[in-house]
């Protein structure tokens, strides 16, 4: 059954991979595909307005050859350049009435000879190259209206709805950001989640198998002495509270009561508390044989909630007896100084890389190096210490070296604060 289980997680867990990147290549698809017909609907309104203006052109030459025809029929037919300026006029007009303020030159062709030749001329163009020109056969002449390229008027006539456009794409731009960003984040939060699940799994069974061999073993053997018995209830009693210590910080950790929960402020003493971390945590750790060292001063107290603070240095101690070797050393110090507490636990394990120091506090962080489940945990314990430590008004530090070990140190005013 649990193997099928197993196989069941294990195929949602690719399914969802699977849906994310079909997701991701849609958006992307989508987007590429939004901006490719933004580019080539803006070409074709382009072409269309060029269209455009070049009909208009040539609607503004047929109106001014008609009039300068007729004005020739009139009596004045000799070409001159009286007859050129009233040809230059008519354009001109006709392009003020049509809205097309540009450059333009009138010219007026033989076609007597086997080409046409220019006769006669009007206007001024600042570049021949960039020009549109159309003719006007009026036998035997060839009237020919050259006007500047509409390049620039056509693309001021689209300045504000290719603005308008960039504004769309780009807010459509960022709306698929953000949702790839949502994406990646669920993806992240989803892989987050899994890994707490296991990790509380095989977490909560370890308290709950040692209380369940401590009952047991009174339940089956009742000529143990008394000394013994005590030790087993004191044992069962301890994964007890630490098994209801890690369901109020699973809740504590996905709830925020604890930042405004009132604390029960009292002067508690730091060698009774070390003396009770440690002594719960050899019992916890008995099989690899913790070599502690004490180092606690007699008059070293602080005034705090003696629930959340005993609770903060049994997590940096389990911490550090996690991450030593098979048989670890753990040195706690305790000491006041200038009005301030101190209390550091000092391990000889691996030591955590600089680069994850500065992110060892952050919630549900864990350090990437070495296989992730090989050390048990969740990710919430120094983030807890942090917490406690914050709202007593201390701070906490860390030095570590790889290799060497680290050393977690509590700062806290003596009196609180």
């Amino acid at each position: 059954m649990r193997y099928f289980s197993y196989l069941c997680a294990k195929r949602n867990a690719v399914m969802r991979e699977q849906n994310f990147k079909i997701v991701s290549v849609v958006v992307v698809l989508s987007l590429a595909l939004l901006v490719a017909v933004e580019a080539m609907w803006s070409v074709r309104t382009y072409r269309d307005m060029r269209a455009s203006y070049e009909q208009q052109i040539c609607s503004v030459l047929e109106e001014a050859a008609w009039k300068y025809a007729t004005n020739s029929m009139s009596g004045d037919a000799a070409i001159n350049v009286g007859n050129i300026s009233r040809f230059h006029a008519f354009v001109g007009e006709g392009l003020r009435t049509a809205g097309l303020a540009a450059d333009f030159r009138v010219e007026v062709l033989s076609t007597t000879d086997a080409e046409p030749i220019a006769i006669m001329a009007m206007g001024e163009l600042t570049a021949e190259e960039d020009i549109i020109s159309v003719d006007k056969r009026l036998t035997p002449l060839i009237l020919r209206l050259k006007v500047a390229d509409p390049h620039s008027a056509i693309l001021g006539d689209m300045k504000r709805m290719l603005v308008m456009q960039g504004l769309s794409v780009l807010l459509l731009i960022i709306a698929f950001l953000y949702m790839l960003r949502t994406l990646f984040r669920a993806k992240e939060v989803e892989k987050i989640r899994r890994d707490l699940t296991h990790n509380i799994t095989h977490e909560l069974k370890t308290p709950i198998a040692a209380a369940y061999a401590s009952v047991d073993a009174l339940r089956t053997m009742p000529e143990i002495v008394d000394q013994r018995r005590d030790d087993y209830l004191d044992m069962a009693h301890g994964e007890l509270q630490r098994l209801g210590a890690m369901v109020d910080e699973i809740l504590r950790s996905s709830t925020e009561k604890f930042v405004t929960a009132e604390l029960r402020l009292e002067e508690c003493s730091v060698a009774e508390m070390v003396e009770r971390v440690v002594r719960s945590l050899d019992m916890r750790y008995a099989s690899r044989k913790v070599e502690w060292s004490i180092e606690v001063d007699e008059e070293c107290a602080v005034v705090a909630d003696k629930f959340y603070l005993e609770g903060a240095l049994s997590a940096m101690v389990d911490n550090a007896i996690k991450y030593s070797s098979e048989q670890p050393k753990v040195k706690i110090c305790g000491a006041v100084r200038n009005g301030y507490t101190y209390i550091s636990v000092e391990d000889c394990g691996i030591g955590i890389p600089r680069k994850e120091q500065r992110r060892i506090f952050d919630k549900f962080y864990r350090i990437t190096s070495g296989d992730r489940y090989s050390t048990s945990g969740y990710g919430i314990g120094l983030y807890f210490v942090r917490s406690v430590v914050e709202r007593h008004g201390g701070s906490v530090t860390l030095t570590s070296k790889l290799g060497e070990g680290s050393c977690f140190t509590l700062k806290l005013l003596r009196y609180g604060k």
